[in-house]
């Protein structure tokens, strides 16, 4: 008589577990202790309680989303506006970390975390580029990579002030710019920006080499 689905899987535990055994019972102490961390630190990532800095996910409403699957929009957006892709992936991993359904406290949407200002700044100036949906990957980093490339013509190819001015504003950078000339870039923001500009601008800039 055959066995059944459920034996037979019953058999294959029973065989897994008497290896498993039999592999901990060979180990040394310092062996089992760093089974048990990598164990440890395996499940804290998949239940979204550790996050590790340049990790292509973050966890956002209990759900796990992966920059990495939009690696081709994000590819194309930022050749054909002329940025360096480990940029624009950079800022989409720190503002969304990849949910295309994200939402900030300040209504800004989607990968590159657009609000409704932005996006009408940016349409006011590219006239070829029609209103969408900021939840749409697509729109949403073509909207994105337009303004961030705006931002580096505005401050002359600067990273770290055009890094700063996507999180602070523009404004704000320039009238910091103005109150000390004679600060450096990253002198700047560390000065003027607050700790949450200051942060993420490291991250950025860090995960974009």
């Amino acid at each position: 008589m055959p066995m059944s689905n459920s034996s037979v899987c019953q058999k294959w535990a029973n065989r897994a577990g008497r290896r498993l055994r039999a592999y901990w019972g060979r180990l040394s102490d310092k062996s089992r202790a760093g089974v048990l961390a990598a164990a440890m630190l395996a499940a804290m990532l998949a239940a979204g309680l550790l996050i590790v800095p340049g990790l292509p996910f973050s966890c956002s409403g209990g759900g796990r989303y992966r920059v990495g699957v939009h690696d081709v929009l994000i590819m194309r957006h930022a050749r054909a506006a002329g940025l360096d892709v480990d940029l624009v992936r950079s800022v989409v991993t720190h503002e969304s970390g990849g949910d295309p359904r994200a939402e900030s406290n300040a209504a800004a949407r989607g990968l590159m975390q657009i609000t409704a200002i932005t996006e009408r700044d940016v349409l006011a100036r590219n006239r070829n580029l029609v209103a969408g949906d900021l939840f749409d990957p697509e729109y949403n980093v073509r909207v994105g990579t337009t303004y961030l490339a705006y931002l580096l013509k505005r401050f002359d190819g600067d990273r770290t002030l055009a890094v700063a001015a996507y999180h602070m504003g523009p404004t704000a950078v320039r009238r910091a710019m103005n109150a000390d000339p004679e600060l450096a870039p990253l002198e700047l923001v560390q000065k003027h920006g607050g700790p949450q500009t200051r942060a993420y601008t490291a991250k950025v800039l860090r995960d974009a080499r």
